[in-house]
């Protein structure tokens, strides 16, 4: 017991001394707007109800699978109502979306498989597309701001951004 409190009293001062930085390392950056962008071509998946589908098909083929088995009666049983359960849970959202994204330079278009650019100046600010293929512009949020741009093309909802090449952007302050 003394040995663990030893451990302790020399771990806490280098936790403490760790406590101050955190609020140095995440700075606070203001969003003026940021541009969502996505490729042009789409992903080939099954919809919600197809995996439903799916999913019925393959708890009749394991509960088929079970019964089979003289000895795996009962847990063909268990098996089944616990699908029941979790088929009648699914509603709720256990697994959230998580997407990883590459670091890219400021006001770049550089993951192919799209994302969303906060934009942190009030400046214009030229956004190029590095991604190696054709990024369309989904929406522009403002968060308030006003969009004024006086370079083209201006990097609208809509506008296709072909690989190395570039649109403009320009939130103003009201």
């Amino acid at each position: 017991m003394i040995r663990h409190a030893r451990k302790l009293i020399h771990i806490a001062p280098a936790l403490a001394f760790m406590l101050p930085g955190a609020d140095a390392i995440a700075g606070s950056v203001i969003n003026y707007g940021t541009i969502t962008y996505g490729p042009l071509q789409s992903i080939p998946a099954l919809s919600g109800s197809m995996l439903v589908v799916l999913g019925f098909l393959f708890a009749v083929l394991a509960f088929r699978a079970l019964r089979a088995h003289s000895a795996s009666k009962p847990l063909a049983s268990i098996v089944a109502v616990g699908v029941l359960i979790l088929g009648a849970a699914s509603g709720n959202q256990l697994i959230h979306t998580a997407q990883a994204v590459p670091a890219c330079p400021s006001n770049t278009f550089c993951n192919p498989s799209g994302g969303v650019l906060n934009i942190t100046s009030t400046e214009e600010q030229q956004v190029s597309n590095t991604s190696g293929q054709t990024q369309r512009v989904i929406s522009v949020t403002t968060n308030g701001n006003d969009v004024q741009t006086s370079g083209t093309p201006r990097c609208i909802a809509g506008l296709t951004v072909q690989s190395n090449s570039l649109c403009y952007i320009h939130f103003a302050t009201m």
